[in-house]
């Protein structure tokens, strides 16, 4: 193994202030979904598990990560009930993730397009290298951002979110350590047509 994190890449969203979706629109060679996707699968991480809804096509994927030497490096994983909010999506992630016997479990998001692999492999090496607690986050501006890292013994208690809530909401029955990134472009996501129209005109804030 190259380092036992797998990822869980969230790709299940409704897109609902976007009004469609989101990560299949143009961003410069590839699509939204496509560009932090690329990056994930750039990094050193061991897999990575794209989590999306029924009937989701994946045609928001550039081509060339269905071929070598990119497609052994992800999975596809369908939520069944994606529609119920983002906690249902994580939850459908973990369960495939641990079945993978992970070291650590990476969260990361469709629509942060201009995540960095710095950021991924720094995340990695603080939770393999300088860290023994429940998780391992990025914080930009000291406030927790994604990606984080989670240990596996914490899975139980991802298990009982609830709706549209992310694992933000138990880092404080966690013990972790937020790592700080000064460039606000890398947690820039697009949630509506004004975002992506910041992100066209080369506005990141």
């Amino acid at each position: 193994m190259k380092n036992g994190i797998i990822a869980i890449y969230l790709a299940a969203g409704k897109s609902s202030r976007m009004g469609g979706n989101k990560l299949s629109l143009p961003l410069s060679t590839c699509t939204i979904g496509s560009s932090a996707l690329r990056t994930a699968l750039s990094s050193s991480l061991e897999h990575v598990l794209v989590v999306s809804k029924i009937a989701d096509s994946l045609d928001w994927i550039d081509p060339s990560l269905f071929c070598s030497p990119y497609s052994s490096q992800w999975s596809p994983v369908v939520c069944d009930d994606a529609e119920k909010g983002q906690a249902h999506s994580l939850q459908r992630g973990l369960h495939a993730a641990m079945s993978m016997n992970p070291k650590g479990i990476m969260v990361l998001l469709g629509d942060q397009p201009f995540l960095s692999r710095s950021i991924i492999e720094q995340l990695i090496t603080v939770y393999n290298h300088a860290h023994q607690g429940d998780f391992v986050a990025a914080s930009f501006e000291e406030t927790p951002r994604p990606p984080v890292i989670f240990s596996p013994r914490v899975i139980p208690k991802l298990m009982k979110l609830q709706g549209d809530v992310g694992a933000r909401k138990i880092f404080q029955e966690l013990e972790g350590l937020f790592v700080e990134f000064s460039e606000a472009r890398d947690f820039y996501d697009i949630d509506t047509k004004e975002d992506y129209e910041r992100v066209l005109g080369g506005e990141w804030r």
